[in-house]
């Protein structure tokens, strides 16, 4: 093969070689700016929980994620817009997070006893103290006179109302039948949201025991009485 020959049987090697390395860089771009996107909403939930809704500020939010001002424009040209974004965030992550904490607690193969109930309401308690918890609560209390804001979070609300029921029923095989299911799952929701917001209650978690108690009692009587109509 001439020199010449071997030059042109080369080139669309190396153009097929460098599609690939654009595509290769382009795709870590890619991921780079969803990586930068996530470190932004996560701080800006951080800053909810410290410093409070009204008080968080875009160039405090670039400080907590480590990005520039200039970065942090680049994927939200306004506070809004990163509010907006994080009420989406937020979403997702509760709801993840509730699969996470509840996926071991009842199981089809075992009899559901008043011990796992139990546990299932501490969890409860657990999950409205996680830090997403209190930065939707900053949320949903700017909502109320944001319109703008409120616009974001009612567009969500009804969806994870309908993925949370829908998440209950998969986490908790016995309950699945119980025609009281909806009930017994505002129930727990209401009042576990309820101790969630008083966090300048006195004697928060010795209260919060005693309602624990009280929440699994009527959880065991609805169960137990919608399981003996069946039967």
């Amino acid at each position: 093969m001439t020199g010449k020959a071997a030059r042109k049987a080369t080139k669309p090697r190396s153009a097929q070689d460098g599609v690939r390395k654009t595509g290769l860089g382009a795709g870590w771009q890619a991921e780079k700016s969803a990586l930068t996107r996530q470190a932004i909403l996560e701080a800006a939930v951080r800053c909810f929980v410290q410093h409070g809704y009204t008080n968080t500020t875009t160039a405090m939010i670039a400080e907590e994620a480590d990005v520039s001002r200039g970065a942090m424009m680049h994927h939200f040209s306004s506070r809004s817009a990163v509010m907006q974004a994080v009420v989406g965030y937020l979403h997702v992550r509760r709801l993840n997070e509730y699969r996470q904490l509840m996926s071991d607690i009842d199981s089809p193969d075992q009899t559901l006893t008043r011990t796992a109930i139990r546990t299932s309401v501490e969890t409860a308690w657990k999950y409205v103290n996680l830090p997403s918890f209190i930065a939707y609560q900053e949320l949903l209390g700017a909502a109320r006179t944001d319109p703008e804001l409120a616009s974001a979070v009612d567009e969500v609300e009804h969806d994870f109302e309908r993925e949370f029921l829908k998440t209950v029923r998969a986490v908790f095989p016995h309950w699945k039948q119980v025609k009281s299911l909806k009930a017994a799952h505002e129930l727990v929701q209401f009042v576990m949201q309820g101790m969630g917001v008083a966090h300048r209650s006195p004697q928060r978690e010795q209260r919060a025991r005693r309602v624990i108690d009280t929440v699994t009692d009527h959880l065991e009587k609805i169960y137990l009485a919608d399981t003996a109509n069946e039967s």
